[in-house]
């Protein structure tokens, strides 16, 4: 009878020390539950431990459903770090953190995200390494250097593998260095992650024009097109097909409006100048072929515009 109640108290101990009720020597607990910036507890938060007191010393827990979190600390006659991570919040270190002897710390932490901690005042601005990289690659490339550009693109990129933005801005820094392999390699990639950014359109036409694939060309050049439907090189084209093919009255509509946005268009100045020709507005032929030779007095159309200005005098 005696021995088997000296057995139940030996097991209770054990039981006792395994739980942390009670602990030996220089052993601690250190628990703690982690929450986000509204009070919620957050799971799948990793909590590295460190101690510059033991050198090779680390240990990575994760929290759980509850937030909650929990160790025994073998020697805690010295103090800890606690690294606290989980992706879309800012980290949060809390170093030198130290739990009495045969006790249990209590170290609970709340995450922040950039946006929370800038509301709660805990920050002026938040600035991750994907931003500053992206940062500083679009400042050089506004500065003209181009090889720094490109660097700080790569390191954004990088960083933000998932970002449009960043093979965007790649893409660009690659088109003003006319390599072309990276515009299209990059430039395909942005797309990927946002199909409508329509400003890579003109950068991979001229891409896939220099590479020579006239399919992939084609593709691009209709996606522009369709686009930028009133931007003035577009409109342009549009007016020469419909004046190629002698139709004048649909043609000259379309020029005054390219001239309405860009009354220096020496060009669309021409072309509507030989249309009103044909549709018998000579006075209008007078004023548009006469601005075609202001503004290019040389050009390869100026000995037309004289002769059509003489003939109508």
């Amino acid at each position: 009878m005696n021995q088997k109640r000296i057995l139940s108290a030996g097991l209770i101990a054990m039981l006792l020390a395994v739980s942390g009720i009670a602990l030996a020597g220089a052993q601690a607990r250190i628990v703690g539950k982690v929450t986000d910036g509204k009070g919620t507890p957050l799971d799948g938060v990793s909590v590295t431990i460190t101690t510059p007191s033991l050198g090779t010393f680390k240990v990575v827990l994760t929290t759980d459903k509850d937030g909650k979190w929990g160790t025994i600390l073998n020697d805690s006659t010295v103090k800890y770090d606690y690294l606290f991570e989980k992706k879309g919040f800012l980290p949060l270190n809390r170093a030198g953190f130290k739990v009495p002897i045969s006790t249990t710390g209590q170290l609970d932490v709340e995450l922040l995200t950039q946006e929370q901690a800038v509301q709660k005042g805990v920050v002026k601005e938040v600035v991750d390494p994907y931003t500053n990289a992206f940062n500083g690659a679009v400042e050089k490339f506004q500065a003209g250097d181009l090889d720094g550009a490109l660097e700080g693109a790569k390191k954004a990129v990088e960083l933000g593998p998932d970002k449009s933005g960043a093979w965007d801005m790649a893409t660009k820094v690659a088109a003003a260095r006319k390599d072309w392999d990276l515009v299209i390699q990059w430039g395909e990639k942005a797309l990927s992650l946002e199909a409508d950014n329509a400003s890579l359109y003109g950068l991979l036409m001229e891409a896939y024009k220099a590479k020579g694939n006239k399919e992939k060309l084609a593709e691009y050049e209709a996606k522009f097109v369709a686009a930028n439907p009133d931007k003035p090189e577009i409109l342009y084209n549009q007016a020469v097909d419909l004046y190629n093919k002698g139709k004048f009255k649909e043609a000259e509509p379309i020029l005054r409006k390219i001239l309405d946005g860009a009354p220096e268009y020496a060009n669309a100045h021409f072309l509507l100048g030989m249309a009103c020709v044909n549709l018998n507005k000579i006075p209008d032929m007078r004023k548009h072929l006469g601005e075609y030779l202001r503004l290019e007095p040389n050009g390869k159309e100026a000995a037309t515009a004289k002769e059509m200005i003489e003939a109508f005098k």
